[in-house]
């Protein structure tokens, strides 16, 4: 049985370059047997964020998220994009629903700097008020966050590591925060869509990265303006069991 382990950024814990692949006798409950071996490695873990019964008739296959902890002796952290494709298929499976990304050389991330704004802006895309998203580059550079390039593919999450959506880029630009206009601020999608709540939303969320970064921001700061398009929208009711 496979154990896929995640952290919020979809980093995977392999062993030796593949997910933890533990042998099932039969008789006991998969689950158990998968908490059992990982409990013997000094992992303990939350409940499953997905599973799948194995073709071989042998158990199930389990995906987890979890914050990031120590790997234990032999493994280690690893980008999604380097798993082998039993672990790359467990993820489309189990992370998106079934529905598979044109590349594996995704980014994956969230909205916002805590779990309640990621979801609200997440919400925003699926429902199609939101197409622009801004970042600091400073900021993104000394958190060592992806940039946004055109072309790129996202996993966006609701913070707490679960997929919601699946974005492409279409168009990144860089320009100072100041020289933003009204109607890049009117695609973010957010408060009343007026470009003096847009400014006086960024410049407090900004102004607050700043101090947590050690950074300083004002009219000049440059900033990545991204347009993206909507791949998909995680989640489908048609799932078979």
């Amino acid at each position: 049985m496979l154990a896929l382990i995640l952290d919020r950024t979809h980093a995977c814990l392999l062993d030796r370059g593949r997910a933890p692949d533990l042998a099932f006798a039969g008789g006991a409950r998969p689950l158990r047997a998968v908490e059992a071996h990982l409990a013997a490695l000094g992992v303990t873990l939350p409940s499953p964020a997905g599973s799948r019964a194995r073709a071989d008739g042998c158990g199930r296959d389990f995906v987890f998220v979890t914050d990031r902890f120590a790997a234990p002796a032999g493994m280690d952290w690893r980008p999604l994009r380097d798993a082998g494709d039993d672990v790359w298929g467990l993820y489309v499976r189990c992370m998106l629903g079934g529905w598979e990304p044109p590349t594996r050389a995704v980014d994956v991330w969230s909205f916002g700097n805590h779990p309640e704004m990621a979801s609200r802006l997440a919400h925003l895309v699926a429902c199609g008020e939101k197409r622009v998203t801004v970042g600091w580059i400073a900021a993104s550079e000394r958190s060592a966050t992806p940039l946004a390039y055109e072309g790129g593919v996202s996993v966006v999450t609701d913070g707490f590591g679960y997929p919601r959506l699946v974005l492409r880029s279409a168009a990144v630009r860089e320009q100072p925060f100041g020289e933003i206009d009204a109607e890049t601020a009117a695609a973010e999608g957010e408060g009343d869509l007026s470009h003096e709540d847009w400014r006086e939303g960024h410049e407090g969320y900004f102004e607050g990265e700043a101090r947590r970064l050690g950074l300083s921001f004002d009219e000049r700061a440059l900033i990545s303006v991204e347009r993206f398009e909507v791949l998909h929208v995680v989640g489908r009711a048609d799932v078979i069991r």
